[in-house]
């Protein structure tokens, strides 16, 4: 599995079906691409749509295809407008994509259609989302194996910065991408290690 990162929330995933066929997964995409699954973090709609050989999930609910388990669990932006927590399970692998996130802390009930998460998609910029501080407290009851923040200007370091900090990290070099499987996420390490992403 890889893992982009495209600027603000927008990530490219690609993954494997249980056929072992190429699944591609869009989140929160600025243009219209030919990913196989597409979600909306913030743009929630009433029903998920097939259309043309790919599958637009921006609801509420539990979906599957291609082999990738989709969860759409309900949570709020800054603004108090619909967000959708996203959890991907693929290749034995669960992604956790936070959206616009915007509720002061993640619920009992969140955690819990969470389950367990090796890879959390977190932003930090504290404009239109929760910023660092509340980030690391989520962090903290998410417990997930991997970090990756997003949802920051890539080009302005204040922000990132400010976020390593708060997790007691220096500066880490950034990846183009991240490829990951199973085994890299079955150790059981106490702390959380942060991903930095380049902007695509």
């Amino acid at each position: 599995m890889k893992i982009s990162w495209c600027g603000e929330t927008y990530f490219q995933i690609t993954t494997l079906s249980n056929e072992n066929e190429g699944v591609s997964i869009s989140i929160d995409e600025k243009e219209k691409s030919k990913a196989d699954i597409v979600l909306k973090t913030h743009e929630v709609n009433s029903a998920p749509q097939k259309k043309n050989g790919q599958f637009f999930i921006s609801s509420w609910g539990e979906y599957e295809s291609r082999g990738v388990f989709i969860q759409a669990v309900p949570s709020l932006t800054l603004d108090k407008e619909k967000n959708i927590i996203f959890l991907i399970e693929a290749e034995g692998v669960r992604i956790c994509h936070l959206g616009f996130f915007g509720e002061e802390d993640i619920n009992e009930e969140q955690l819990e259609a969470l389950g367990r998460v090796d890879v959390l998609l977190i932003p930090i910029n504290g404009d239109k989302t929760i910023n660092f501080k509340e980030a690391e407290k989520i962090i903290a009851k998410i417990e997930p194996k991997i970090v990756i923040p997003m949802a920051y200007d890539s080009k302005k370091k204040d922000t990132l910065n400010a976020f390593l900090k708060a997790m007691g990290e220096k500066e880490i070099v950034p990846l183009e991408k991240l490829s990951i499987n199973k085994k890299n996420v079955s150790n059981e390490n106490e702390k959380a290690e942060i991903i930095i992403l380049e902007e695509k």
